[in-house]
């Protein structure tokens, strides 16, 4: 069952990327400062995205 649940959970993953993949082709003033948002904290990245937002 468990092996089910990740399967399932890997495909949206790649259904996910692929999206953003297709978004960030088409949106030429996508960020490269978004990039280390991986390496920030909910509050660091809530930040970011409201001054993405708001510029």
């Amino acid at each position: 069952m468990t092996l089910v649940i990740q399967r399932a959970e890997h495909r949206d993953t790649q259904a996910l990327h692929a999206k953003l993949d297709e978004l960030l082709r088409v949106n030429w003033d996508a960020k490269n400062s978004l990039m280390t948002l991986d390496d920030k904290d909910a509050k660091e990245v809530e930040q970011e995205r409201a001054a993405q937002f708001h510029s």
